[in-house]
């Protein structure tokens, strides 16, 4: 049976193109935010979701982590994609009348440069770039502009005014794949973990130093302030290694006497970074 993976956007996304990449024999649903995409999965419309979680210029993708803390989904997969922004208006528009660019925050972020040459230019945040896309077509004003694919160009007839203008050429976004159920899509070489640590001197070395004992490097590390609290903060990070059960509860075990809360993600496969 044809497998349904949702993602967060419309045809023209990056989104989209990685989820068609990852799923070449998959149906492909798009949806407007993050939220809506992972909740199609736990109200069985779709078998998979995939969010991008991380860039390899702007970092984090936060919501992401986010709804992985609270919903019940699992990582049981990641895709990488290389990605390459475009600025794009109404045919006979120009560069010097555009006077709004939209995006997705982190597609603004990484246009910071092209974008600090434009003084004046109004820079507003979206939820998706190929949504800003669209709505530059509807719109039909030759003042706007969004920073999205070409392949958004192409699905709502819009033209490129400036191509590749993201701030790194090796530009590339990390997704997840997300499931209800915990079976990785192939053999695991990688597993992520989110935790918080006690407050003690040396509680997040000890966390670090239990997985390294089990045999799993440590291959990145993010943390975030919790909102609710003073100078607490939130770890996740990824380690790569044997994800046996064996080896992966001993590690667990091992760390949880110095965390407040420790929760595995997921086990999966590692995916192959682009040429």
């Amino acid at each position: 049976m044809r497998k349904v993976i949702a993602y967060p956007g419309t045809q023209g996304s990056f989104s989209c193109a990685a989820a068609q990449e990852a799923f070449p024999e998959g149906s492909c649903v798009g949806y407007p935010t993050f939220p809506e995409a992972a909740q199609a999965v736990i109200d069985r419309r779709a078998d998979y979701a995939l969010l991008p979680v991380e860039n390899s210029f702007a970092g984090a993708v936060i919501p992401t982590y986010q709804l992985l803390e609270k919903l019940p989904l699992h990582i049981v997969g990641e895709t990488m994609k290389p990605v390459r922004h475009n600025l794009l208006a109404l045919p006979g528009a120009s560069l010097s009348g555009i006077r709004l660019i939209s995006s997705h925050p982190q597609a603004i972020a990484q246009c910071d440069a092209f974008l600090a040459k434009l003084p004046g230019v109004q820079i507003l945040p979206s939820t998706n770039t190929a949504i800003s896309a669209r709505e530059v077509r509807d719109l039909g004003d030759l003042s706007r502009a969004a920073i999205a694919s070409e392949e958004a160009a192409k699905e709502f007839g819009l033209t490129i005014l400036r191509r590749n203008i993201q701030t790194s050429k090796h530009n590339t976004t990390r997704f997840f794949i997300l499931s209800l159920n915990d079976a990785p899509l192939a053999e695991p070489g990688k597993a992520t973990v989110v935790f918080t640590v006690n407050n003690e001197v040396g509680a997040l070395v000890r966390v670090l130093e239990s997985f390294a004992r089990s045999g799993l490097n440590m291959s990145r590390i993010e943390s975030r302030p919790l909102p609710e609290t003073t100078f607490l903060y939130f770890f996740s990070a990824d380690f790569e290694g044997p994800m046996d059960r064996e080896h992966l509860h001993t590690a667990m075990a091992a760390a949880a006497p110095f965390t407040r809360e420790l929760r595995l993600l997921g086990v999966y496969p590692k995916a192959k970074k682009p040429e």
